[in-house]
């Protein structure tokens, strides 16, 4: 019984450790392409003025770099999702321990081995229990966070570029129909 408590215990800590290190991968990852989008957003916009204000728009040419920096986000996105799919796992890891330390108090022929795999079963599932709460909190506080926020920023620019896109259209329309109405005159 003590071969497999450690076994549990082992992949639970090599496992936490495996989630710990995807989820500090993605958050550096996203600090890096939000810096080099903080940039080109400085460098590159302008202003609009327009009914209600001004807007700050982002020039059209960066929608390929951005374009680019969306496709360098998949990575730590699917490192991401791969992290939030391990929690779930610890938890199951405790349970093992806990049906195993059942099996094992069926087969006990002594007080000081169900004792044994008692302790074993609790041990086990609070092990469990507390990798996936911690690794659960440390992904809603701040992971999801900062991965959310880049997703949305990304949305955010693509609907900028595909105003402008519009507006632009919309401009050469205009000035079809004026070149039109001159030329009829």
């Amino acid at each position: 019984m003590k071969a497999l408590e450690i076994i549990i215990y082992f992949s639970i800590g090599v496992l936490g450790l495996i989630a710990a290190g995807c989820f500090i991968s993605v958050v550096k990852s996203v600090n890096s392409i939000e810096e080099e989008l903080e940039e080109k957003r400085k460098k590159k916009t302008r202003k609009k003025y327009a009914k209600g204000g001004v807007q700050t728009i982002s020039d059209p040419d960066t929608w390929e770099e951005t374009y680019d920096l969306m496709k360098e986000f998949s990575k730590p996105r699917i490192t991401y999702s791969t992290a939030e799919q391990l929690i779930p796992v610890f938890p199951l890891l405790g349970i093992l321990g806990t049906v195993l330390g059942i099996i094992v108090q069926l087969n006990a022929k002594d007080i000081d081995s169900i004792f044994d795999s008692l302790g074993t079963s609790m041990w086990t599932t609070l092990a469990g229990l507390a990798a996936a709460i911690i690794l659960r909190l440390v992904d809603a506080l701040f992971v999801s966070k900062k991965v959310t926020e880049l997703e949305i920023r990304f949305d955010m620019y693509e609907q900028d570029y595909q105003m402008f896109k519009d507006n632009a259209l919309q401009g050469d329309n205009k000035s079809e129909q004026q070149e039109a109405a001159d030329q009829g005159k």
